[in-house]
């Protein structure tokens, strides 16, 4: 009997550099670091799910468990689902529909996000969103660069733009949209734990494509984007 950790693998040094600042995994590391308390472990830094499969150890951990009361218990019990639950799986989809999830709350678009964001039309779309349609037209035949610019303005508050909170692409929001109705495949953006994986979808096509994703409740959940967005 196992049960294993999500492995939560970035994909490139560019979004590691993003989780490691992430609200969200800081905000996970506090509960990890309680429950380790919880359990009695010297090593804050640690994983509660895994292990090396020393059968002492384990019965180690049981004897405290037994020893807290029910409501300790769940909390480590939460802690490793949070640790072990597939990331990209439609589980994923699912809970963050039905819990109705604010990725507002943990997450906003970065520099890494940015960096992986080259398709011109989809900047367009995204420009309306935050600035408005009269903004993305006057600028629909600008290069991706100078739109993305533009975008980061609005977010900011910057060079005479209005500043716009909490805006999320289309792709981050529980349910998930879409920008284009164009087939292919979804690279990571920002937040990401680590490369593609694909999963059915019977949403939205015969396949979707996901990054990873943190679980639910205990970590924030990291969207990915629909396959159909990122096509050239």
């Amino acid at each position: 009997w196992q049960v294993r950790p999500e492995p939560q693998r970035a994909a490139n040094e560019t979004v590691t550099a993003s989780l490691a600042g992430c609200k969200a995994e800081a905000a996970f590391g506090k509960k990890r670091r309680e429950v380790l308390a919880l359990l009695g472990s010297p090593d804050e830094d640690s994983l509660v799910a895994g292990g090396n499969g020393d059968a002492v150890a384990i019965a180690g951990v049981f004897a405290r468990l037994l020893a807290l009361c029910d409501d300790d218990v769940m909390r480590v019990l939460t802690l490793v689902m949070a640790e072990t639950l597939a990331a990209g799986s439609a589980v994923v989809e699912a809970l963050g529909n039905h819990l109705n999830v604010d990725m507002g709350i943990w997450w906003q678009p970065d520099d890494a996000f940015f960096d992986l964001l080259r398709d011109k039309e989809i900047a367009n779309s995204m420009l309306a969103d935050v600035g408005g349609k009269l903004v993305a037209d006057g600028n629909v035949a600008e290069k991706v660069k100078t739109q993305k610019n533009i975008i980061r303005d609005f977010l900011a508050g910057e060079n005479g733009r209005p500043r716009v909170e909490t805006w999320l692409p289309r792709w981050m929001k529980f349910p998930a949209e879409s920008y284009t109705s164009r087939s292919g495949s979804a690279p990571p953006i920002s937040g990401h734990k680590c490369s593609r994986c694909s999963c059915a979808n019977s949403r939205s096509g015969p396949e979707r494509r996901f990054s990873r994703l943190p679980p639910l409740r205990s970590r924030a959940p990291l969207r990915a984007t629909p396959a159909a967005d990122w096509a050239s």
